[in-house]
């Protein structure tokens, strides 16, 4: 691991329900997050969609 990885600060979401308003808002989050230079992750169920969206938009 590189030391820039080492420091980039990690912003985990832990998210139930994974469709919906909560799956636009995470996602959201996550494309901001990825913006700023954090490192975002969400932990839902794969094949949701809110799983694709997140991938798509930096998680």
């Amino acid at each position: 691991m590189r030391r820039a990885e080492e420091r980039q600060l990690t912003v985990l979401h832990l998210v139930q329900p994974v469709d919906g308003g909560v799956a636009r808002v995470v996602t959201d989050l996550v494309r901001a997050q990825a913006g700023a230079g954090l490192r975002p992750v969400v932990a839902c169920p794969p094949g949701s969609p809110l799983a694709a969206g997140a991938a798509a938009a930096g998680a």
